[in-house]
């Protein structure tokens, strides 16, 4: 693969690969260590795209299947998972500040989801890909794939009545 070209591919697609591993790990040190890897497999396996869409495709599939070989691994299995605590945002008000608290509180809920909703929650919502899309980078049909994000929806929508969001 040409370094350019590689560089421009790094930089077009990393908060993507970032945003998919830090939604399944929920962990930023391994998602930097996945977006780290996927990259890393790019550049080793310098493999041929069709098109632009068929290279999205490939870095959501290998970043979903780096996600579990993580969690898989004995190491993570027997550590425990420890909440990072963000910065103290500062220099902000009114209502900007408050949509962002209302994010954080969004994203804080979403990784309370079980793993199994979170990536496809993710990829429908913010990538925009569709149920069959979804389904095929993840390798489960279409219809479980509706089925977790519906029961995704269900789970969320409680966790938020219980933190007051709708308030």
């Amino acid at each position: 693969m040409e370094e350019i070209r590689y560089i421009e591919i790094v930089a077009q697609y990393q908060d993507m690969v970032y945003r998919i591993a830090l939604h399944d790990c929920r962990n930023s040190h391994d998602a930097e260590d996945i977006m780290q890897t996927v990259f890393m497999k790019l550049y080793q396996k310098n493999p041929e795209f069709d098109s632009q869409e068929h290279l999205k495709h490939w870095l959501v599939h290998v970043t979903v299947n780096e996600c579990k070989r993580l969690i898989a691994s004995p190491w993570k299995k027997r550590m425990e998972f420890v909440q990072e605590k963000e910065k103290k945002e500062q220099g902000q008000a009114g209502a900007e500040g408050y949509e962002r608290i209302r994010e954080k509180e969004l994203l804080e809920q979403i990784f309370r989801l079980p793993r199994k909703y979170r990536v496809p929650i993710y990829l429908y919502y913010y990538e925009e890909y569709s149920v069959a899309d979804i389904g095929d980078m993840l390798g489960k049909s279409p219809s479980t794939i509706q089925t977790w994000l519906s029961r995704a929806r269900k789970k969320l929508k409680k966790l938020l009545e219980e933190v007051k969001y709708y308030e």
